[in-house]
C-alpha cells in the first residue's frame, strides 16, 4: 500500500483552518483596523493555495468526469436546497427560495471546482506554457463580466490559473520549497505582506479579492482593475508558495483532518450562520475577544472533521453507506 503523504493532509488541515477562521472573522473588519488587515491577509493566499488542481492529474482516465460529477454536483444540487430550507427558519423568510443556478455562501466552490476539472479537458492537453497564459487571460476578463455569483463563472475564470498551476506543478517543485533559505525567506513575506497591507493599503476593499466582482463594481475601469487583478494575481502567488512552504510533512494527530476538509467546508457554514444571528457577535465586540474566534475556528474543524460527523453525512456527500445498511440489504 502506497505510504500517505502528510504533507498535503497537514496543508487542507491549516488552510482549512484559515479559511473557517476568516469567515468567522467577518462581522468584525469594519470595525477594527487590525482585523480587518489581518482577514485581508488571509484572503490574498488562502483560496488560491486550496483551489489546486494537483490532485486533478488523473483527469484523462475514463469515467474521470462522472467521478466528479457524482462527488461534486449531487452534494452541490443537496446542500443547496438544505440551506435553502436553513435560510427560511434562520431569517425568517416570507417564501421558500430555491435557486440551483446561484449558489448560497460557500458551495460556490463545488461549481467551480466541477467547472476547473472540466477546462482541463482543453487545457490540460495544452503545453503549459500556451494553457497557463491562456488561462491568465480568462481571468482578467472573469472582472468584465456582471455574472457576479450566477453558476460562479466570475470566480470560476478568477481563481482557474491557480487551479492550473497546481494541475502542471510537479511534486519535486513542491519539494524544493522545504529548503532551509525558502522557509525563512517565506517568514519575511509573510510577515512583510501583513506590515503592507496594514499600514500600506489600509482601506483596501476586501471585494478585490473574492472573484466574485467585476471591475465595474470595483468602482474601476477594465484596464485599471486588470492591471490590479494581476497585482493580486503576484501577491497572491508569491505568499501562497510561503505559506505551503512553512507545512510540515510528517504526521501529526490533526493530520487526520486534512483528509476531512469537504466536510467541514461544506457544514461549519450551518454553526457560523447560526451564531451570526445570536448575541454571539456583539458580545465577542464588546469584549473584543477576537482571538476566541480561532480557537472557536479550531472546536468547530475538531467537531465537524470527527468520525461520527463524516460517518453521519458521509451518504450525503458521497453516497456511501455505513456497512450496517450495506449489510442489511
Amino acid at each position: 500500500m502506497k505510504e500517505r503523504d502528510y504533507y498535503f493532509d497537514n496543508a487542507k488541515c491549516a488552510l482549512m483552518l484559515l479559511v473557517v477562521f476568516g469567515h468567522f472573522l467577518r462581522p468584525y473588519i469594519d470595525g477594527v483596523l487590525w482585523v480587518h488587515s489581518l482577514y485581508t491577509w488571509i484572503f490574498f493566499f488562502h483560496m488560491p493555495a486550496f483551489i489546486s488542481g494537483y490532485f486533478a492529474k488523473k483527469f484523462y482516465e475514463h469515467g474521470y468526469l462522472q467521478k466528479i460529477t457524482k462527488k461534486l454536483l449531487i452534494p452541490y444540487v443537496l446542500f443547496q436546497l438544505l440551506y435553502s430550507v436553513y435560510y427560511f427558519f434562520l431569517y425568517d423568510k416570507q417564501s421558500l427560495e430555491l435557486d440551483l443556478l446561484t449558489p448560497h455562501w460557500s458551495l460556490w466552490f463545488l461549481l467551480s471546482l466541477f467547472s476547473w476539472n472540466v477546462l482541463l479537458l482543453w487545457f490540460g492537453r495544452l503545453p503549459k506554457r500556451i494553457a497557463l497564459p491562456m488561462a491568465l487571460l480568462l481571468g482578467l476578463a472573469g472582472g468584465m463580466m456582471e455574472a457576479e455569483k450566477w453558476l460562479s463563472l466570475s470566480r470560476t475564470l478568477t481563481f482557474f490559473p491557480f487551479f492550473l498551476l497546481g494541475f502542471f506543478t510537479p511534486k519535486p517543485a513542491i519539494e524544493r520549497l522545504f529548503a532551509a533559505p525558502v522557509r525563512v525567506a517565506s517568514l519575511f513575506v509573510l510577515t512583510g505582506m501583513f506590515v503592507l497591507i496594514h499600514f500600506g493599503f489600509p482601506d483596501l476593499p476586501q471585494d478585490w479579492l473574492y472573484g466574485s466582482k467585476s471591475y465595474d463594481t470595483l468602482g474601476v475601469s477594465e484596464p485599471a482593475g486588470a492591471a490590479g487583478r494581476l497585482a493580486i494575481y503576484g501577491a497572491s502567488l508569491l505568499m501562497m508558495f510561503g505559506f505551503l512552504s512553512l507545512i510540515p510533512s510528517r504526521r501529526f494527530s490533526f493530520s487526520v483532518l486534512g483528509a476531512r476538509t469537504f466536510y467541514i467546508y461544506i457544514l461549519h457554514g450551518f454553526i457560523l450562520k447560526y451564531l451570526h444571528e445570536t448575541p454571539f457577535t456583539d458580545f465577542i465586540m464588546d469584549v473584543h475577544g477576537y482571538p476566541l474566534l480561532l480557537a472557536l475556528s479550531v472546536a468547530v474543524m475538531l467537531v465537524l472533521g470527527s468520525r461520527p460527523v463524516v460517518r453521519l453525512v458521509r451518504p450525503l456527500l458521497e453516497w456511501r453507506w455505513p456497512r450496517w445498511r450495506q449489510t442489511a440489504s
